[in-house]
């Protein structure tokens, strides 16, 4: 397997199951679907999404600027590790002790779907963190590094990616949206045990190569 098809794979998944948590872009989508069209929620969604590829190349350009060193990186990474932990348990915990009652609600907006989806998408604050975390993890693992093609591959994957599961979410969001709420408990905790198992598994990862890397020295 090549490092761009590698690079691909993980920018797809990391958008992906990014995007699966009900927040403001998906449940708009559901929302724009359910109660306006599916054609309509589609169009949202892709205004939503050209806004996140642009926030994804400003954060691999920003953290390529930025020199950190080693012990710096480290630090960062066991700090984003710690996080993906943290937030994965948080998920879990809220929705067996604190779980909210989902409702879908009709949204209002005037004008294109598009462009409400890019503004809505324009808004989000986490976009930039996010893949700078994800993009530190990848940098860290030699996938992604500052040439041309790998932020192109990066960036390509991460749009696709949201892209298709807010295309789910606009599909699904018709007649379906009751399924959707009644199964929002089921669908919240496999979306925390993924995030949870995947800081489980990165922090095994950043622990056995920190100690090579100590051996080495």
């Amino acid at each position: 397997m090549t490092k761009n098809l590698k690079l691909f794979l993980a920018g797809l998944a990391i958008s992906f199951f990014g995007s699966m948590a009900p927040g403001t872009l998906n449940m708009t989508t559901l929302q724009v679907s359910a109660f306006d069209s599916v054609q309509s929620a589609l169009w949202f969604a892709l205004g939503a999404v050209i806004i996140e590829m642009f926030y994804a190349v400003l954060a691999v350009t920003l953290l390529h600027r930025i020199k950190i060193p080693l012990k710096g990186r480290e630090t960062a990474e066991w700090i984003f590790v710690t996080g993906l932990i943290c937030y994965g348990s948080y998920v879990l915990y809220s929705q067996f002790f604190n779980a909210p009652s989902p409702t879908i609600e009709k949204v209002s907006f005037s004008g294109s779907a598009f462009f409400f989806g890019m503004s809505l998408s324009l808004v989000n604050p986490f976009q930039v963190p996010f893949w700078m975390f994800w993009g530190t993890l990848l940098k860290q693992r030699n996938m992604l590094d500052q040439s041309t093609s790998s932020i192109l591959t990066y960036t390509i994957s991460a749009g696709i990616g949201a892209f298709s599961l807010l295309a789910g979410y606009a599909i699904l969001g018709g007649e379906n949206r009751l399924w959707i709420n009644a199964h929002q408990f089921e669908f919240m905790v496999f979306y925390g045990s993924v995030f949870l198992l995947l800081g489980i598994l990165q922090a095994w990862r950043s622990a056995m190569g920190n100690g090579n890397r100590t051996s080495v020295q």
